[in-house]
């Protein structure tokens, strides 16, 4: 007697949220997009809008290309080390000189200070 494998069906939504608001934010459109993945806009727009599984290899591209954490969304009973936004955060982080980043330092320092003094 075989025994039911039990499976469930990943839920695509949220991840194609999180790539069509990094799409958005990097100034892309859905054709722009399409055109550096090789996929038309209305696959990205499926992807994006109703959770269309993409192949392995659009997935990847995808994710990669916009510094994408999949441990959130794969994993969501454990703690992330880096989400999403800390991804996308280092990556600009590395773009910025020296100065530009005291700037980014005196404002971390002074929101944490804020914390403090809300203590």
């Amino acid at each position: 007697m075989r025994k039911e494998k039990d499976t469930h069906s990943f839920d695509f939504r949220p991840l194609g949220l999180t790539i069509r608001e990094a799409r958005e934010k990097a100034g892309l459109s859905r054709n722009d997009l399409g055109d550096k993945v090789f996929y038309g806009e209305h696959h990205i727009a499926d992807i994006e809008n109703i959770g269309k599984h993409p192949s392995f290899q659009l997935f990847h591209d995808l994710v990669t290309m916009f510094n994408i954490s999949v441990d959130e969304y794969f994993y969501l009973a454990k703690n992330v080390e880096k989400n999403t936004a800390r991804r996308q955060i280092d990556s600009s982080l590395d773009l910025l000189s020296d100065n530009e980043l005291k700037i980014i330092q005196g404002t971390i320092d002074g929101i944490l200070n804020s914390r403090e003094n809300k203590k």
